[in-house]
């Protein structure tokens, strides 16, 4: 199965499937030309400014079969919707997910999206997506955030938090994983990915959530532990980069 990844910035990725797009996290940069034939589906991991941008409500105007699924951090009401531009049809195809739930939506030809969500150790979630047989990670802001300056008394209750939750992926066979790798947390920057690739079995890994330090993912893969991990770590470099996988 072909599935083509376009890297649109930070943690913003759209998948193009045979029948739908996955949009993950879109904050800002240029969304490529869509078919409007096909379903999109905006997932949200969470309200960060550096995730959430209500600009998604806009899509639906091109592209009617869009279905939003928002994590509930994200307060929506009266106020909200008014300010963002929600109006009762929007709302209508807005899906609000919290951590630990399992959601199904389905494709044009009746095919089931099976989601999954994880609970952040920041805010909001992770998503879990299995479709066509293929299963897709999107970590959003779920990641081992430990930081030289705080105290081990923090670092140790994130770490906990964090393995906790990774733990539930145990095993897991996951054919694309997009996860952070975040260089302001210096050399504790790959705790977070080392973690997954210990607990699942991925296949290709798409690094994000680097800010504009590109350079960190060639960092990464020339670490000698990456090396251990049979995923491959894509080279995710500048905004408006395109791949074509077969999975």
């Amino acid at each position: 199965m072909n599935i083509n990844i376009t890297y649109i910035n930070h943690s913003g990725f759209l998948l193009e499937w045979e029948r739908c797009y996955f949009l993950f996290d879109y904050y800002n940069g240029q969304i490529p030309d869509l078919d409007n034939d096909k379903m999109l589906l905006v997932f949200v991991s969470h309200g960060h400014g550096d995730h959430f941008n209500p600009e998604i409500f806009n899509l639906y105007k091109e592209h009617p079969k869009t279905i939003y699924l928002i994590s509930s951090d994200i307060k929506l009401d009266k106020r909200t919707n008014l300010k963002y531009g929600i109006t009762e049809e929007i709302l209508s195809n807005i899906k609000i997910v919290k951590p630990n739930e399992e959601y199904e939506i389905f494709d044009g030809d009746k095919n089931s999206i099976h989601i999954e969500t994880l609970k952040s150790t920041d805010s909001g979630v992770a998503f879990l997506i299995g479709y066509n047989e293929k299963t897709i990670y999107h970590a959003g802001d779920l990641n081992l955030w430990m930081w030289m300056g705080e105290t081990k008394q923090y670092n140790n209750d994130m770490r906990a938090r964090f393995h906790k939750e990774i733990s539930k992926l145990e095993k897991t066979n996951i054919d694309i994983a997009f996860a952070p790798l975040d260089p302001r947390q210096e050399d504790w920057y790959c705790l977070g990915l080392d973690k997954l690739l210990d607990c699942a079995n991925v296949r290709y890994v798409f690094p994000m959530h680097f800010w504009d330090k590109p350079e960190i993912v060639q960092r990464y893969k020339n670490d000698s532990k990456t090396s251990k991990s049979s995923a491959i770590i894509m080279d995710v470099s500048k905004q408006g980069q395109a791949w074509s996988l077969e999975i």
